[in-house]
């Protein structure tokens, strides 16, 4: 055990643990299940990760930047920007449903962990932000989107679909969302695209 790679070794404990949040939720996993998990005395867990919130913390930040990574790989594409978009949104509301299910399997319990973790939301908003904003250049630099300040339309269309998540999710009691809700999110967040993506198309002259 003490030959492993510490890289390694962090690779099975953020594994396990990651299973374990999304099976039962932050708050009712134990540092000592995921120790039993990966085969490690707790003292050598700590070793690693001192604390719950220090591994849910890596858990969350591995998760976005496999969410970066697969937004990355999507610019790259050879595709108009409203294509783009629409990807984009997509994914969003994927991570968000992984995210949820890493934190409490409840919509009420992520709110609580996620002012916790505010400053790793803070920093993928940044990173959002960006993501879209090349979006949005490109199309205006292609000619595809008459777009006047893409940095701040980015912004925009961030607390837009923000704003929109926050009211389908807390207008539902149940603390488990269905299928139904992540649809309904999906169907409007794809509404609100079409709507900004033809307000922004270049117009025929």
């Amino acid at each position: 055990m003490q030959h492993e790679q510490p890289q390694a070794k962090e690779t099975l404990i953020l594994a396990a643990a990651r299973k374990r949040f999304a099976y039962y939720g932050f708050s009712k996993v134990t540092m000592d299940e995921i120790a039993s998990d990966v085969g490690l005395a707790k003292p050598s867990l700590y070793y690693y990760f001192p604390t719950k919130e220090n591994l849910f913390r890596a858990v969350i930040g591995h998760e976005q930047r496999a969410f970066t990574r697969d937004i990355e790989l999507m610019l790259k594409k050879d595709a108009p920007a409203g294509e783009k978009l629409r990807e984009y949104v997509d994914m969003r509301i994927r991570l968000f449903r992984e995210l949820v299910n890493l934190s409490a399997l409840g919509v009420q319990s992520w709110a609580e962990v996620s002012s916790i973790f505010g400053d790793l939301f803070a920093t993928l908003e940044e990173q959002e932000q960006k993501i879209l904003h090349a979006v949005l250049l490109a199309g205006k630099t292609s000619g595809d989107l008459e777009i006047v300040n893409p940095a701040q339309t980015a912004r925009l269309i961030i607390h837009l679909l923000h704003g929109l998540r926050l009211r389908t999710f807390h207008t539902r009691r149940s603390p488990h969302p269905e299928e139904s809700v992540y649809a309904d999110l999906k169907k409007d967040s794809d509404h609100l695209i079409e709507l900004l993506l033809n307000g922004m198309k270049r117009q025929q002259h």
